[in-house]
This record gives structure tokens, C-alpha cells and sequence, in this order.
């Protein structure tokens, strides 16, 4: 990692203290993983990894790897392989499933279905989906947040906003009624593919919508809901409060919190991360941290190389736990993961694995001129102090060469022009070639996600984790 002289960050525009900076990025390698685990968890996870083992057709070749029960759960997990998608679209739906269960008697009984994810065309995969522990993990999830557990005390009502083929059939591409995007307790209010091409007349729609529908809880993409805030904002057009405000589907940046906390002041917003295959894995608490759900999966936090500098800070690799229509283990659902600095948490939870947040996903890493790896996370904290930010995206075309597109309030673009050079220089060293461009390329992939960093060369988790 480049050299960060204080000094430098002080002369910045709109930094307020040095501590806002990770302390990886200082060379303060704090971090620590010492999970409370509850005995009933590890209890439960070996049993699940030994029936699986010997019970669930993909992993009876993995058998080898195990150590056996004479080793702790850690122990055994980190011998394993990783799983990929690639492993998942060449053996589901049968290969996940627990001999004891048939996928027939499954989807017969309506207990079972196939549902894909959203993720870009080589992402994409087909799982066995299970409404029943799908609603499972829900529930355990919410409890590691007070304000969502109070919510879910209750019946309550949820408006999503995110792309339209977040859900399979659920959510709808172009014109719908309110009432067919309504599902049980669930309004989906976005129709478009790319939200940066709504419109008055959509704004507008989803602004009384929310009105008319009420809900406890705004579920958003957090880009999705920062474009539709600014854009109430400035037409004028009333938002419906919430109780709740939770941010999924991809990574949350300084940018997208800043719009949404304008557009909702004193709503308590939560980040949570999960996904179609795994559930739901973390929670953001009310103090900031996010904290494993124990009930439903059990986390391993592969690490860098060393050479590759973020102590602390891997790839989050998934087993679920108690679904025997889809059973995963050390599934590498392809994000990072920055493990907890502290000992232990002011919200007072200590069960599980804590993290200090998502460092965005492992496609989108780039590389300082030294070749240590920049997360999304990295890069966002250090554009964090410009509040005049819209929209940006960093393109790494080679090891030194780096292009940068963004969208800014209007009056101050000139002035970011000057600004934004300086800071990715500290970001990505003295010696980075860097181009700005504005207004440019600021579209989501066909995913309906939004990359804020990639490299133009494909990536080798194989050579970059311990």
C-alpha cells in the first residue's frame, strides 16, 4: 500500500479526522476473530457436516478432506474444498440434496421450487429454493437488530425496490398493476431495468404507491433508493416513513447513505447480506457492526495472501445449515469480508462471527501500483468526504493506469475534477496514471447491479487466497 502522510489527509476537502480511515490502511493490523460459539451451534453444525458428507450425493468425494471428529469444527471446515458456482450449475438440482429427500415428492408438494438469482450472465445459478427455511433465516436475522426485531414481532408490510429480475417471477419488467406486484406482505414498486432512466411519471408512481401501501420496512438496493431519494428531493414529492430501512442486494456506499438519510431523516437504516443461495448471513446491528446468523449458516473467513496487504479482510465462505433441499458447504458466494476489530460489541450480542462490514464483491478489486489489493470498501471510504458525489466508477486498465467516471450536483463538477485525482493517487499511489471523465458509462450491468471498481483483466481467487 502507498505511504498515507497525515498531512495529506487533512488538506483534503471535507475529511474531519484521521480515524475515518480503515486501519489497514495505517498498517494496524487489530484484527482479531474470536466468535462467541454457542455449544448447541457447534453441536449442530457437525452434525450437519457429517451427514452431509456421507449423505448428500455432490460431497461424498470431499469425505477425504475431512480430519474427523477428533478436530475442532474450524478445524474440519478449513481442510475442505471450496465450492463455486460452477459447482452448482453443473449438479443441482440433486447433487445438493440429502439422500433421505426426493426432488419430486419436494416440488409436488409445492415445498420446494427452482428459482435463479440475478447475478451477471456468469454469475447466474439455479437453486432449490425452500420457502419455509428461506422464512427461517428471515426471522433468526432480524433479531440481531433491534429495530427489526420489534418489526417482526408482528404481521408487518414490506415495499422492495430493486431490479426487476431480483425474484424470478415475483418482480415485473414493465407495466403492472399494484396489485400484481403485491405478494403476500410484499409490494415490488420497480419496474424498470435501469433506474437510472426513470422518469417523472415513475418517481411519481412509486412516491404514492409507498403511500397508499404504508410498509413497515423499505427492502432497497441501496443504489436504487439513493437515485429515487434525490430525485423526490428535488421534485418535491413526499416519501412515506417507514419504521424501518434495510439496504441488501449490493454494496452500500458513502454516497447511497447520504441521499437516503436526506430523504429519511431519523429512520434507523440497516445494512444486511445474504443471498438467493445462502439466506440470510449477516445483520447489521444498531452499533454498527454486523453480526452471523448462527441458526442458518456458519461462516469461514478465508484470508489474502499476505502479499496482497488487508489483514483481516478475505473472501466469506458460506455452509448452510438445517435446509436438506439445498445443502452448501464453504460455498464461495463472492464477496469479502473485513473481520471485527473489537473484542466485543456495544449492542451486547456475542454469538457467531462478527464482521466490521462487506468490502464489496471479489470481481470488483483493484490493485495499487505496488499490487496490493484495493477493495470497493477501501475506495469508497477514502471518496467518503465528497459530499457533492453522485455516482462514480474506477476502471483499473493496467497496473498503473486507472480511469475514473463520475456524476456530481450540478456547479461542482470542474472542482471534483480537481479533487478526485489527489485522492485516488493516495488510494492507489503516487505513480498512478489516472484519467477523469464525467457523466459517463454510469449505467447498472444487466444484472441491474452497479460496479463502483473492476480491473479489465480477469482475476484468480486461487493465487490471491491463503
Amino acid at each position: 500500500m502507498p505511504e498515507i502522510m497525515t498531512d495529506q489527509i487533512h488538506r483534503l476537502p471535507g475529511w474531519r479526522a484521521a480515524d475515518k480511515i480503515p486501519p489497514y490502511l495505517l498498517g494496524k493490523n487489530n484484527y482479531r476473530s474470536t466468535p462467541t460459539i454457542p455449544d448447541s451451534y457447534t453441536n449442530d453444525s457437525k452434525i450437519d457436516l457429517e451427514q452431509t458428507l456421507t449423505g448428500v450425493p455432490f460431497y461424498r468425494h470431499w469425505k477425504v478432506y475431512d480430519r474427523g471428529p477428533s478436530f475442532s469444527l474450524e478445524d474440519r471446515m478449513s481442510e475442505l474444498p471450496v465450492l463455486t458456482k460452477r459447482d452448482l450449475r453443473a449438479n443441482v438440482p440433486n447433487g445438493f440434496v440429502h439422500e433421505k429427500y426426493k426432488c419430486k415428492d419436494g416440488f409436488a408438494s409445492g415445498e420446494i421450487e427452482m428459482e435463479s438469482t440475478s447475478g451477471t450472465a456468469e454469475d447466474r445459478v439455479t437453486v432449490v429454493w425452500c420457502q419455509k427455511w428461506w422464512d427461517k433465516s428471515e426471522q433468526a436475522a432480524a433479531r440481531l437488530n433491534t429495530a427489526l426485531n420489534t418489526i417482526f414481532q408482528s404481521p408487518h408490510r414490506e415495499a422492495v425496490l430493486t431490479t426487476p429480475l431480483c425474484s424470478g417471477n415475483i418482480c415485473h419488467v414493465s407495466e403492472a398493476t399494484i396489485g400484481e406486484r403485491t405478494i403476500g406482505n410484499l409490494l415490488f414498486l420497480n419496474q424498470t431495468l435501469d433506474p437510472t432512466a426513470w422518469d417523472n411519471r415513475n418517481i411519481r408512481r412509486m412516491t404514492e404507491e409507498l403511500n397508499i401501501f404504508q410498509p413497515d420496512i423499505i427492502e432497497a438496493d441501496p443504489a436504487y433508493l439513493a437515485i429515487l431519494s434525490r430525485a423526490c428531493l428535488i421534485a418535491g414529492y413526499p416519501l412515506y416513513q417507514p419504521k424501518c430501512i434495510v439496504l441488501t442486494y449490493e454494496f452500500p456506499s458513502h454516497m447511497h447513505y447520504r441521499q437516503i438519510h436526506r430523504a429519511f431523516p431519523g429512520i434507523p437504516v440497516v445494512s444486511s447480506y445474504g443471498s438467493t443461495e445462502t439466506g440470510h448471513v449477516f445483520t447489521q446491528c444498531e452499533t454498527g457492526s454486523f453480526h452471523q446468523n448462527v441458526v442458518t449458516c456458519h461462516v469461514d473467513i478465508q484470508h489474502f495472501n499476505e502479499e496482497f496487504g488487508n489483514p483481516g479482510v478475505g473472501r466469506i465462505l458460506i455452509s448452510t445449515l438445517g435446509n436438506p433441499w439445498f445443502v452448501l458447504l464453504r460455498y464461495d458466494v463472492g464477496d469479502l469480508a473485513s473481520v471485527s476489530s473489537i473484542d466485543r460489541c456495544p449492542c451486547g450480542r456475542s454469538e457467531g462471527l462478527r464482521i466490521d462490514g462487506i468490502e464489496g464483491r471479489f470481481r470488483d478489486i483493484t490493485f495499487d501500483t505496488k499490487g496490493r489489493i484495493v477493495t470497493v470498501k477501501h475506495l469508497d471510504d477514502a471518496l467518503e468526504s465528497i459530499e457533492a458525489l453522485l455516482q462514480y466508477k474506477v476502471v483499473q486498465t493496467g497496473p498503473q493506469h486507472f480511469s475514473m467516471y463520475y456524476e456530481a450536483e450540478p456547479g461542482t463538477e470542474h472542482r471534483l475534477a480537481d479533487v478526485l485525482p489527489e485522492i485516488l493517487h493516495i488510494v492507489y499511489g503516487k505513480n498512478a496514471v489516472i484519467e477523469i471523465s464525467r457523466n459517463s458509462g454510469l449505467v447498472p450491468e444487466q444484472s441491474g447491479k452497479f460496479r463502483l471498481a473492476y480491473t479489465t483483466w480477469p482475476l484468480r481467487g486461487e493465487a490471491i487466497f491463503k
